[in-house]
C-alpha cells in the first residue's frame, strides 16, 4: 500500500468529490488521479523501484503530483524545500547517494541522474526533509504504516472527516503539510490553499470554500488574524504546531474564529505527532497537553524521549530529538525548549526560548527571536530580533528589560523589523535573522 493507491481508491468512491482548490483552480479526486497517472508517464522509462528521488516542483498541483507519480513507479519520492539555495540541493543529494533529481512543470519535466552507486529504500515509499533552517536538511525515510496507521487517530483528534474542508499555506516539503494533505485525502476530504502570502486571499479563499478547518503555523496564524477582516464563523477546528501559542495569539484566534477549537500539537520530522491540547484562556504556554493514543513519553534528566509506533526507519524509540521538558502531575508535556536554543555564554546557559517569552511581554513587543552569534570574548553572544507596535524604540526595549533580566541575559544587539522572516515551511529564518543582526 502507498498513498498513489490511497488516491485511486479514493477516486473509484468519489471521482468528482473536491480533493484540492489551489486559488482559483479546481481537482476533483478524478482529476488528480488524471495528472498523477500523466505525469508518471514522463518518469517510466528511468524512474526505478526503491530509489530515492529529490522532486524539485513550484505549487501544490505538480509537488503532489510528482510524489504520488512516483509512488505509482515504485521509487521513493523526497519533495525538495522551494528556498534552499543550490549547492544545498547538491549537498543534499551527495550526502545520501539519491538515484537523481527531477523538476517538474506543467508542460514538461527535466530528470538528471546521479553519478555513482545509489541507495535503495525496499521498505520505505517516502522520504521527507528535515525543515529546520540551519545546515544541511536529512532526508527521513517513512514506509506508509508510519503514517497512515495513525490517520484514524490523528483525524478523530482533529474533527477531520470526509466533509472537512481545510485550509493550509506553504510548500508540502514542510512534512506537516504533507501529512495533513494525505490525512485528508485518506478521510476523503478537501484541501484550500494557495501560493501567496496575502491575507485577503486567505480571506477570499476560507469565505468562500467555507472551510471547516485551518491547519497553520502560529507564525502564520498571528500574521492572519492581524490583518483578518470579519470573523469567520464556518471554521470549527484551527489546527497548530511547531511553535508555542501566546495568550495574546489565543485571544487573537479566538476573535476571528469565534467557533473554533484551537487545538496545538507537539511533534517532530522523526517522531510524528506526540501530543495536543485544546487550548483555552490563561492556559500555561508551554504546556503541550498529553500524549495522543498509543504514545509515551518520559523525561530523563530533562531529555524529553518518545516511544510510538509511528515514526521515522532507521531509528531506535525510545528517542530524543533534542527537546527538553518534564511531565507534570497531570500527565502533562511541560516544554523547556530545544538544546540546540541554548545560548552558552561565557559558561552561563541562557535558554532563547525563556529570553523570546520574556521579551514579549514588554508592551509594545508584538513578537520576538533570539539567536546567539559568534564572539571572540564570551564565545557567544545574545542577539534579538524584535517585531515592535507604535513607536517603541529598541532603547525602551532595553529599559524595559533591565528591570527583570539578569545583566548576563540582555540581548547586546536589537534589530526591529516589522515582521519576522520565514522560510516557505513556516519556520523562523535563522540564518537570515543572522543577517539582519550581524550583515553577511
Amino acid at each position: 500500500m502507498n498513498y498513489y493507491d490511497l488516491l485511486k481508491n479514493r477516486s473509484m468512491e468519489n471521482p468528482h468529490k473536491l480533493l484540492l482548490r489551489w486559488g482559483d483552480r479546481d481537482y476533483s479526486y478524478f482529476d488528480m488521479l488524471s495528472l498523477v497517472d500523466s505525469i508518471s508517464e514522463r518518469a517510466a522509462d528511468w524512474a526505478k523501484p526503491c530509489k530515492p528521488i529529490l522532486i524539485l516542483a513550484k505549487g501544490p498541483v505538480f509537488q503532489i503530483g510528482a510524489f504520488l507519480a512516483l509512488e505509482k513507479l515504485g521509487a521513493v519520492p523526497i519533495l525538495m524545500h522551494g528556498d534552499c539555495k543550490d549547492e544545498t540541493v547538491i549537498d543534499i543529494i551527495n550526502h545520501n547517494n539519491l538515484y537523481g533529481i527531477w523538476e517538474v512543470m506543467e508542460e514538461k519535466s527535466l530528470f538528471q541522474p546521479v553519478q555513482g552507486e545509489s541507495t535503495e529504500r525496499p521498505e520505505d515509499v517516502m522520504g521527507a526533509l528535515t525543515s529546520g533552517s540551519t545546515g544541511i536538511p536529512k532526508i527521513l525515510y517513512r514506509t506508509y504504516e508510519s503514517w497512515g496507521d495513525f490517520f484514524e487517530i490523528q483525524n478523530k483528534t482533529f474533527g477531520v472527516t470526509q466533509t472537512t474542508k481545510i485550509f493550509i499555506h506553504g510548500s508540502l516539503s514542510f512534512t506537516g503539510n504533507l501529512n495533513m494533505l494525505l490525512a485528508v485525502l485518506y478521510a476523503g476530504g478537501s484541501i484550500i490553499t494557495c501560493s501567496p502570502i496575502r491575507i485577503g486571499c486567505w480571506n477570499e479563499l476560507i469565505k468562500n470554500s467555507e472551510a471547516s478547518h485551518i491547519y497553520l503555523v502560529p507564525a502564520k496564524l498571528q500574521l492572519f488574524c492581524r490583518e483578518a477582516r470579519d470573523p469567520h464563523n464556518t471554521v470549527g477546528h484551527i489546527i497548530a504546531g511547531s511553535q508555542l501559542i501566546s495568550s495574546e495569539t489565543y485571544e487573537a484566534i479566538s476573535r476571528s474564529f469565534p467557533q473554533a477549537k484551537v487545538i496545538l500539537y507537539y511533534g517532530s520530522g522523526e517522531l510524528s505527532y506526540i501530543s495536543y491540547k485544546v487550548l483555552g484562556q490563561n492556559d500555561e504556554i508551554n504546556n503541550l497537553g498529553r500524549p495522543f493514543e498509543g504514545i509515551q513519553v518520559a523525561s530523563l534528566q530533562g531529555d524529553l524521549y518518545v516511544d510510538t509506533p509511528f515514526h521515522i526507519s532507521d531509528i531506535k524509540v525510545p528517542y530524543c530529538c533534542g527537546d527538553t521538558g518534564y511531565i507534570n502531575e497531570q500527565g502533562e508535556i511541560i516544554f523547556t525548549g530545544r538544546r540546540a536554543d541554548w545560548i552558552n555564554k561565557g559558561g552561563y546557559k541562557i535558554s532563547c526560548l525563556k529570553l523570546e517569552q520574556e521579551l514579549e511581554k514588554i508592551v509594545g513587543v508584538q513578537a520576538a527571536a533570539v539567536i546567539p552569534y559568534d564572539d571572540k570574548l564570551r564565545g557567544q553572544e545574545i542577539g534579538a530580533v524584535i517585531v515592535a507596535e507604535g513607536k517603541i524604540t529598541a532603547a525602551q526595549i532595553r529599559q524595559s528589560f533591565r528591570q527583570y533580566l539578569d545583566e548576563r541575559e540582555r540581548p547586546k544587539k536589537i534589530v526591529l523589523t516589522d515582521k519576522l522572516p520565514l522560510n516557505d515551511r513556516g519556520k523562523l529564518d535563522k540564518e537570515l535573522l543572522k543577517v539582519m543582526l550581524c550583515g553577511n
